[in-house]
């Protein structure tokens, strides 16, 4: 009687083995659900990274006709 309970037993463990196996590979395929704070955050990155590519450094005009005050 043990051992017909064993080996009911070991078949159980193999069957599920085999399913989460299943279950993972499945998982593995399916694409990952963002959050929506998460959308909100890479896109703001994404505007705040086109806006410093898009940043030109300002230029200013040096006044080399003043007179030296020394």
């Amino acid at each position: 009687m043990i051992i017909i309970a064993a080996v009911v037993l070991a078949g159980g463990w193999i069957a599920y083995g085999i399913y989460e196996y299943r279950e993972r590979k499945l998982e593995k395929q399916r694409p990952k659900d963002r959050s929506e704070r998460y959308k909100q955050a890479t896109s703001s990155v994404a505007e705040y990274a086109k806006k410093l590519a898009e940043f030109k450094k300002p230029t200013y005009k040096r006044d080399d006709d003043k007179p030296a005050s020394s």
